[in-house]
């Protein structure tokens, strides 16, 4: 089993994260967008990124692109987008980053969480 498949949010978890959410502030999307790309820029020069890692930058990249691309009528998807970023740049958060092998393993979660609601949200069947 890999360590990305061991980790899930609780009920709890999703509850203190949907109020997170709705706190955004979206004024600090210019700093997250300048920001973003450092990051990944960073984690790609390691050449032994594992697969739950790969997965994660690519998330990222196609979250940063959505949210430049959204109208600005759409808050309630914007917060939602900005927050998987703003928790991506956390240093310190849950599971620090600085551990090689599962520090951005929570970041990993909660992304794939957020774009998976976000795709149950708006896929038109």
């Amino acid at each position: 089993m890999k360590p990305s498949d061991q980790i899930q949010l609780t009920d709890a978890d999703k509850a203190r994260y949907e109020k997170r959410i709705t706190e955004i502030d979206l004024n600090n999307i210019p700093m997250v967008v300048k920001s973003i790309p450092v990051k990944i820029e960073r984690l790609i020069a390691d050449p032994g990124l594992l697969d739950y890692q790969i997965a994660l930058v690519s998330d990222i990249s196609k979250l940063l692109n959505v949210l430049l691309e959204l109208p600005e009528e759409s808050v309630t998807l914007k917060k939602r987008i900005l927050f998987a970023l703003e928790y991506f740049l956390e240093e310190q958060d849950e599971i620090p980053d600085n551990d090689p092998q599962i520090g951005l393993l929570d970041d990993y979660v909660l992304v794939r969480w957020v774009v998976d609601n976000i795709m149950a949200d708006y896929t038109v069947l």
